[in-house]
C-alpha cells in the first residue's frame, strides 16, 4: 500500500498500488477517463482520492457531482463522502424522486432524476466560474438513449471549461460505448480478478460450477422453442446479412434495434428467446439444488442467493423460510421501498442469515460478512455475473464460496460456463454435476473410494462408513478438502462438538488421500 498525501483538510486516504497507478494515468489523460475495476477493489476510495487531487490543483471552487443507478447507493455515497473527505453534512446533497436538495459542494444524483436536471446544474456551476468533477458510478448504465441525457451539457460547455470526469464500472463494455466515453473519457485503467486476488485486494474464494438437468418435460419444451427460434434466426440472417458472424451480445442488440423498427421476424425471435430463457431460469432443479447447498453449508454461514426471475425468488424464499424460520429475507424490485430497505438492514446487521434477491441487488451493496453466494440463475450479461461475485468478495479473512448453477442442456448457460473458466488460473475451480440430490466430481469420487476402502479395512462398521461418506460429500461442497494437512489438524483440535470433530476427521482422510499420504 502507498499513502496518498492529504489534500487541504480532511482525513488521509490510504491507497492500494493500483489506485495510485490509476490516478497517475487519470491525471495524464487530463483528469478524465473510465476505470474498469473488479467489484470490491476500492473504486469509491479511488473516487475520493480523485476529489482530493483536483482540490489540490484547481484554483476554482470545485463542485462534485456523483451519479448512481439506485437510491440506496446514493445514501452509501453520501456516507462515504462525509467519512472519507471529512465533509460537513450541510455540504452534501442528494437528488432523487422524494428528495431534491439544492445544489451544494457535493451532490449525489440517482439517474432517474438526474436525466432531466444534472446537465442544467453542471452548466450553471461552470457558468458561475466553478470547476466540476463528474463521477459516474456504474457508468455502463448511462449509455442508453434515455439515461444519456445526463450528458447533454457536454456539447455546450466548450473545450476550455474546467470540467473533469471519472467513470467507474466493473465491466464498462456496452454496445454503445461511445455514448459514455465521449463525455467521460476513454478507458484508462483495467484492474481484473487475477491481479486483485494476487494482491489480496479481494477475498480468496473457491468457484463452483454446478451442472443441472431439465426434467424431461422441460427439455422437450426447450427443444421445441429452440427449433422455432432457429428457423426464425435463419430467416433473419437471410434478410439481414449484417447479422451473420456477430457475437451474441452484438447480435441481440441488433435484434432489439430491428424489433423497435417494426421487424416482425425480430420481434418473434425476441419473444422466443425470452420464453426460452424463462424456461431455463424457472427450471425446477434450480431451487431444489440451491436449497441443498444451503443445507450442506455450516449452519452459521451467511449466504446471498441470486435469482433472475422474481417468481423463482419468491418460491425459493417460501422453501427456505420453512426450513430456517426467522433467518431468511427477500429483496426484489416489486417490494415496497421501506420493505426492501428493512430486509437489507436486517441482513447487513446479522438479524437475517440468508438473503434471496433478484437484479435489484446486483450492484453497489457492500456486505463484507457474506461468506457464500449461490447464483441460482444468471443473466447472460457478463457485467451482472461479475457484479454478483463482487457482492460476496468484499475483502475479509474468510475463504468465500461461489456457486454457479447452470442447465447443461441450455444454450443460454453455455457462455456462462465459458466465462467462469477464464478465472481458473486465478482461483480454485470445481466443476460439479448435480443429479438426484447428489453432487458428483470424477476426481473426488476417486478420493472418496480410497478413503472408504482404507477405513473399511480397519473398521468394518456400516454406521461409521455412512457417517464418513456423508461428511465426505459435505467436504466437497464446502471446499474443505482443498485445505492443507496442518489446517485440518488445527480445525480438528479446535472442534467444539463430536459432530464437528467427526467432520474434520473425515476431511483429514480426504486431504491425506489427495496428498497420497493415506
Amino acid at each position: 500500500m502507498s499513502r496518498n498525501t492529504a489534500r487541504e483538510s480532511g482525513i488521509d486516504l490510504v491507497l492500494h498500488k493500483w489506485q495510485s497507478e490509476c490516478l497517475d494515468l487519470w491525471a495524464q489523460n487530463g483528469y478524465r477517463g473510465i476505470v474498469n475495476a473488479v467489484t470490491g477493489s476500492g473504486k469509491t476510495v479511488l473516487a475520493m482520492a480523485a476529489v482530493r487531487q483536483l482540490e489540490a490543483i484547481t484554483d476554482k471552487e470545485l463542485r462534485v457531482k456523483i451519479i448512481v443507478p439506485q437510491t440506496f447507493l446514493a445514501f452509501q455515497w453520501k456516507d462515504e463522502v462525509k467519512r472519507q473527505l471529512d465533509a460537513q453534512t450541510a455540504d452534501i446533497g442528494i437528488y432523487y424522486g422524494k428528495r431534491k436538495d439544492s445544489c451544494r459542494k457535493y451532490m449525489v444524483y440517482v439517474i432517474n432524476s438526474a436525466r432531466y436536471s444534472l446537465a442544467r446544474h453542471i452548466m450553471s456551476d461552470i457558468g458561475n466560474g466553478c470547476a466540476v468533477l463528474l463521477i459516474a458510478d456504474e457508468c455502463h448504465h448511462y449509455g442508453s438513449m434515455e439515461n444519456n441525457r445526463v450528458f447533454d451539457f457536454y456539447k455546450h460547455i466548450g473545450s476550455n471549461a474546467a470540467y473533469y470526469a471519472l467513470g467507474l464500472s466493473a465491466t464498462p463494455e456496452i454496445v454503445n460505448f461511445k455514448a459514455i466515453s465521449t463525455p467521460l473519457g476513454r478507458e484508462i485503467f483495467c484492474y481484473g480478478f487475477g491481479r486483485a486476488i494476487q494482491e489480496r485486494i479481494i477475498s480468496r474464494f473457491i468457484l463452483y460450477s454446478v451442472r443441472l438437468d431439465f426434467t424431461l418435460k422441460e427439455r422437450m419444451q426447450y427443444e421445441s422453442l429452440s427449433t422455432s427460434l432457429g428457423k426464425c434466426i435463419a430467416q433473419l440472417n437471410n434478410e439481414y446479412p449484417k447479422l451473420n458472424g456477430l457475437s451474441s451480445g452484438a447480435f441481440f442488440a441488433n435484434l432489439q434495434s430491428l424489433a423497435q423498427q417494426g421487424c416482425e421476424e425480430a420481434q418473434a425471435a425476441l419473444s422466443l428467446i425470452y420464453r426460452r430463457r424463462t424456461l431455463s431460469h424457472m427450471a425446477s432443479e434450480r431451487s431444489v439444488c440451491a436449497a441443498l447447498i444451503v443445507k450442506e453449508l455450516p449452519q452459521r454461514t451467511r449466504i446471498i442467493l441470486f435469482c433472475e426471475r422474481i417468481q423463482a425468488a419468491e418460491q425459493l424464499y417460501g422453501t427456505l423460510r420453512e426450513q430456517y424460520p426467522g433467518q431468511v429475507g427477500l429483496y426484489h424490485s416489486r417490494m415496497a421501498d421501506n420493505a426492501r430497505q428493512a430486509m437489507l438492514k436486517q441482513y447487513k446487521h446479522g438479524a437475517l442469515r440468508i438473503l434471496i434477491c433478484c437484479k435489484a441487488l446486483d450492484e453497489g451493496l457492500n456486505i463484507p460478512s457474506t461468506e457464500a453466494g449461490i447464483i441460482v440463475s444468471s443473466s447472460m450479461s457478463a457485467r451482472q455475473r461479475v457484479q454478483r461475485l463482487g457482492r460476496v468478495l468484499r475483502r475479509s479473512k474468510e475463504i468465500k464460496r461461489i456457486y454457479y448453477q447452470y442447465i447443461g442442456d441450455s444454450r443460454e448457460d453455455s457462455e456462462l460456463v465459458q466465462g467462469l473458466r477464464t478465472l481458473e488460473h486465478s482461483v480454485p475451480y470445481i466443476s460439479l454435476r448435480y443429479h438426484k440430490s447428489e453432487f458428483f466430481h470424477q476426481e473426488y469420487e476417486r478420493l472418496r473410494k480410497s478413503v472408504l476402502k482404507y477405513v473399511e479395512l480397519r473398521r468394518n462398521d456400516p454406521e461409521l462408513l455412512r457417517a464418513l461418506n456423508k461428511n465426505i460429500s459435505r467436504a466437497l461442497l464446502r471446499g474443505d478438502f482443498l485445505l492443507n494437512e496442518q489446517a485440518c489438524w488445527e480445525n480438528l483440535n479446535n472442534s467444539r462438538s463430536i459432530t464437528e470433530r467427526n467432520y474434520w476427521k473425515s476431511v483429514l482422510y480426504v486431504v491425506l488421500a489427495r496428498l497420497d499420504k493415506l
